[in-house]
């Protein structure tokens, strides 16, 4: 399994990590619609990265994520017939490393990829991306393929 996007979107998703520290940043990957959402090793193209707000309230940001399933639904609504659609999200982890929490397992849904990016003291240091499993027990890390 892949996550395939440029380097400029992933820079957006960085700089949004290192600008929200030191609490949690986040917002949706956007690209093509797969045929093969449930095939294995399939690859999942991104050309977007929508950044949103942190929808938890102050005491939670800092480790923990949310996005408004109004503006999701606003957003999937904007995509409607365009071919595209949320592919994934992305969001930070403050001074943890860039690999998923326990909660982040109960929150994700299967087939859509997971981009973490570890900040540390203000500034990125790490950066993964992660599916999870068809059972919903663990997570199965992507290569994460850059272009241009």
């Amino acid at each position: 399994m892949s996550l395939k996007l440029k380097r400029a979107v992933k820079d957006i998703a960085v700089r949004t990590a290192e600008k929200a520290f030191p609490e949690e940043g986040c917002g949706l990957l956007i690209g093509p619609i797969p045929n093969d959402f449930d095939r294995p090793g399939r690859t999942v193209e991104v050309d977007e990265a929508r950044p949103l707000p942190n929808g938890w309230d102050a005491s939670a940001k800092t480790n923990r994520y949310l996005i408004d399933p109004k503006v999701m639904a606003r957003i999937e609504a904007e995509l409607s017939g365009t071919g595209r659609g949320v592919v994934g999200f992305f969001h930070s982890h403050p001074q943890v490393p860039a690999w998923p929490s326990p909660f982040d397992l109960t929150m994700a849904m299967p087939c859509c990829s997971y981009l973490i990016v570890q900040v540390r003291d203000g500034k990125t240091v790490d950066s993964r991306s992660w599916q999870r499993t068809e059972d919903g027990r663990s997570f199965i890390e992507e290569e994460i393929v850059l272009e241009g």
